[in-house]
């Protein structure tokens, strides 16, 4: 799928996305880590209340650093289902096309395990010329 126009540039999207996550998580850890290293440079000199203010201010953005990763990753992985879902249908209907012209009994997946098989053929340059053509 990845190797049609459709899912080149979906990939792409995909790539463009998660650069733009990362580096708002690494903003984020950096942040994260000055204000830890600030916090036990003055740690010794603080108040009590001061201390445990520092401490709920840290945990609380160590907490929304969590929540924005887990946010992301759901993005991702929704926008990965959006982009690839139809994309993926349409293949298998072509799949089936051309393995009914070719009279192909059984199509397995590259990524599938055979320990046993007879001839093979290899249809996904066929499968991806024939898909970019529409």
């Amino acid at each position: 799928m990845k190797e049609t126009r459709e899912g080149v540039e979906a990939q792409a999207k995909l790539d463009k996305m998660y650069a733009a996550r990362k580096s708002e998580i690494e903003r984020l850890r950096a942040e994260i880590q000055k204000n830890m290293e600030d916090y036990q440079s003055r740690s010794m000199i603080l108040s009590d209340d001061a201390r445990l203010e520092a401490e709920r201010e840290l945990l609380g953005k160590q907490q929304r650093l969590e929540q924005t990763y887990s946010q992301y990753q759901q993005e991702m992985q929704q926008t990965y289902y959006q982009l690839l879902s139809g994309l993926d249908q349409r293949m298998r209907a072509l799949t089936k096309v051309i393995a009914q012209e070719k009279n192909h009994d059984l199509v397995v997946d590259k990524a599938a395990v055979i320990y046993y098989g007879g001839d093979t053929v290899d249809m996904t340059a066929v499968l991806i010329k024939r898909y970019n053509a529409k």
